[in-house]
C-alpha cells in the first residue's frame, strides 16, 4: 500500500505515453468497445482503462462508471493498486482483496468503506514492451476470472496496446508528410507563402478558392480558371501533387471464393477478439 515503485524503463515509457497525445486530449470513444468487452466478457461490475505519465493517472475510458469523465487526472500515490500492475507482463488477480495478503491492510478494508472486494488490473503493454496503461476491472462482490476469460482480456489489452502504437505512428507520419509538403512547396517556389501551400492543398481536395488566394498559383501555372469562374488544379498542378505524394492511388482488388473466403474471414475475425 505504499507508493508503487517507478517501472525499470520509466523514463522512456512515459515519453512513450506523451508521444499518445491521450494526455492532453483523451479519445474517450477508442478504447470505449475494449472496455465493454472486458466487463460483459468477465461479468465485473466496471472496466477502465487508463494511461500512466510518471506520477499521474489519467482516465481515457470506462464502461459500468456512471461518474466517469474521460480525461480526469488522480495521483499515482498510495493506496493506488491499479499503479502496481504497470510492474508485471501478467494480469495482477484479486478475487477477494479481503484475503489478499498485502491489499487486506488496505485502509478502506481495515474501515469496511471498500466499494471493490473483486478485482482483476491487465497491463497494457506495447510493441516496445513498455506498460503505457492499464485496463483495470472491479467489482463490489470478491469475484474470480476463469483461464478462458484472463486469455481472453490479454487479447483485449493486446488490440489497445496495438492500437496506441497505431496511434503515435499515424501522428509522426502525419507530422512527417506536412513538413515534406512544405518543403517541396518551398524548394520549387521560393516565394510562396502558407496561404499559398493552403490554397493549394484547397484545390486538391476539390474545394472552392477566392481569385485573390489564386494570384500565385495562376502566375506559376498551378491552377486554371475555368469558365464558370471556379479554380481548379492545372496539368502541372497535378504533376506537383503527384511530387508530393497526395495522388490517391487505386485500391488493390482481390477475388476470393470458397474456402479461401472463410479462411479469409476467420483471419479477419480473429484480430478483433
Amino acid at each position: 500500500m505504499e507508493l508503487a515503485p517507478v517501472p525499470f524503463n520509466e523514463n522512456e515509457r512515459v515519453k512513450t505515453v506523451i508521444k499518445t497525445g491521450l494526455i492532453d486530449s483523451p479519445n474517450s470513444e477508442m478504447f470505449q468497445v475494449y472496455c465493454d468487452l472486458a466487463k460483459d466478457l468477465t461479468g465485473f461490475q466496471s472496466a477502465t482503462f487508463s494511461l500512466y505519465d510518471g506520477n499521474n493517472q489519467c482516465s481515457i475510458s470506462s464502461s459500468g462508471r456512471d461518474e466517469f469523465v474521460s480525461g480526469s487526472i488522480s495521483d499515482k500515490g498510495v493506496n493506488n493498486i491499479c499503479a502496481y500492475v504497470l510492474l508485471d507482463t501478467e494480469p495482477l488477480l484479486m478475487p477477494d482483496l479481503r484475503k489478499d495478503p498485502i491489499w487486506k491492510n488496505h485502509p478502506k478494508i481495515l474501515n469496511g468503506t471498500a466499494t471493490t472486494l473483486g478485482y482483476a488490473g491487465f497491463p497494457v503493454i506495447n510493441k516496445d514492451n513498455y506498460a503505457l496503461g492499464t485496463l483495470c476491472m472491479k467489482h463490489p462482490k470478491p469475484r474470480e476470472l476463469s483461464q478462458k476469460q484472463i486469455e481472453l482480456v490479454k487479447k483485449i489489452t493486446s488490440n489497445m496496446a496495438h492500437l496506441l502504437d497505431l496511434h503515435i505512428e499515424q501522428k509522426e507520419l502525419t507530422s512527417n508528410k506536412v513538413l515534406e509538403i512544405i518543403n517541396i512547396f518551398k524548394q520549387k517556389f521560393p516565394g510562396f507563402t502558407i496561404s499559398d501551400l493552403e490554397a493549394f492543398l484547397s484545390l486538391a481536395a476539390n474545394l472552392d478558392i477566392l481569385e485573390i488566394n489564386a494570384s500565385n498559383l495562376l502566375r506559376y501555372n498551378l491552377c486554371k480558371k475555368n469558365t464558370n469562374s471556379s479554380f481548379s488544379l492545372s496539368h502541372l498542378g497535378r504533376k506537383l501533387l503527384e511530387d508530393m505524394e497526395l495522388k490517391p492511388k487505386n485500391m488493390k482488388k482481390i477475388k476470393i471464393k470458397g474456402r479461401e473466403a472463410d479462411n479469409k474471414i476467420e483471419e479477419l475475425l480473429s484480430e478483433i477478439n
